[in-house]
């Protein structure tokens, strides 16, 4: 049985010059967002023009394609740098698990994969913030589902356990499984660098990194591990107290 690899590397630190590059990061996107939204304005004229031939046509959508996806990855290396605050409080997954149920229907129907989901009753309240928690949990079924899709017959299986009944401690355990191609070590170990994915260049390969990022900001610990065929997340949650 392989052991998980915990993504405890990507826990950022507090040193003095952390908030310099936060700053420094946001306002790097805001710029780029500005310059993204000049190229979305003049391809939009572009394309209302009618007598434009369907080649310059064609090449005036690749660049509002390309403007506007460069826009949604502004915001995620935003939040996988870290610059997206986590709030204090404390969550219910309990009460979380019936939005996240439905939402990982949908994305699991997208990509044509099976899913099942067994929460298990009466779990204590976690420590963290629900809607980052809501973003972990999208990602890693979002990951799980796509890497099921390239398996005849895959599918997603999510599990919640409370303290004490799949690991020893305090910590509520949630488990994301999928049927998955082989994966060697090294390739487990880097599905969490940030731009490192294997789904082709309409991934960012950004998602198990935002999700190991807001983990660490949360106090929670997050492992991922392959054998026999199944990728495992493991995304361990201190309750609350």
């Amino acid at each position: 049985m392989a052991d998980f690899f915990f993504a405890d590397d990507y826990r950022l630190d507090q040193s003095p010059t952390r908030e310099f590059y936060d700053t420094f990061l946001k306002g790097l996107v805001h710029k780029h967002n500005n310059l993204m939204g000049v190229i979305q304005g003049f391809s939009s004229l572009i394309l209302y023009d009618e007598s434009i031939s369907e080649e310059v046509r064609d090449s005036a959508q690749q660049m509002q394609d390309s403007s506007k996806m460069a826009s949604a990855l502004n915001q995620e290396v935003l939040v996988s740098a870290g610059c997206s605050r986590c709030d204090d409080g404390s969550a219910s997954v309990g009460d979380l698990m019936t939005f996240w149920k439905d939402k990982a229907g949908e994305i699991c129907q997208v990509a044509g994969v099976g899913l099942q989901v067994t929460p298990r009753d009466g779990l204590p309240r976690v420590n963290g913030d629900g809607g980052k928690l809501s973003e972990i949990f999208f990602h890693l079924v979002r990951n799980a589902a796509e890497a099921a899709a390239e398996v005849s017959g895959g599918s997603v299986a999510i599990d919640l356990f409370p303290p004490g009944e799949a690991s020893p401690g305090e910590n509520v355990d949630l488990f994301v499984r999928n049927t998955s191609v082989t994966m060697t070590e090294e390739a487990v170990k880097k599905a969490f660098e940030p731009f490192h994915t294997s789904k082709g260049s309409e991934h960012f390969g950004l998602g198990l990194t935002t999700a190991s990022v807001l983990s660490g900001q949360m106090g929670m610990r997050l492992g991922l591990r392959h054998a026999d065929g199944t990728t495992t997340a493991w995304l361990a949650m201190p309750q609350e107290g």
